[in-house]
């Protein structure tokens, strides 16, 4: 179930920000070619997910020392 809403939550979150980058770009950079929106589309987004991505790492990398030293907390 948690991995239900886990994917409805990126499924949602991506559209949001894919219908904000498609109006930020359509209203902020007239003269620009689409190719070049298209780059800097791809690169905030290639971004965000590394950051997430780096995130999610340290977040299991904790949890996983957490349990390896669990019992010299005890």
């Amino acid at each position: 179930m948690r991995k239900v809403g886990g994917t409805l939550l990126a499924v949602g979150l991506g559209i949001l920000m894919g219908w904000g980058f498609y109006w930020f770009f359509r209203s902020a950079f007239l003269e620009l070619p689409l190719a070049v929106k298209i780059a800097i589309a791809a690169v905030a987004v290639g971004l965000i997910i590394l950051l997430a991505s780096l995130g999610r790492e340290r977040y299991r990398a904790s949890r996983e020392e957490k349990e390896r030293f669990k019992e010299v907390e005890k």
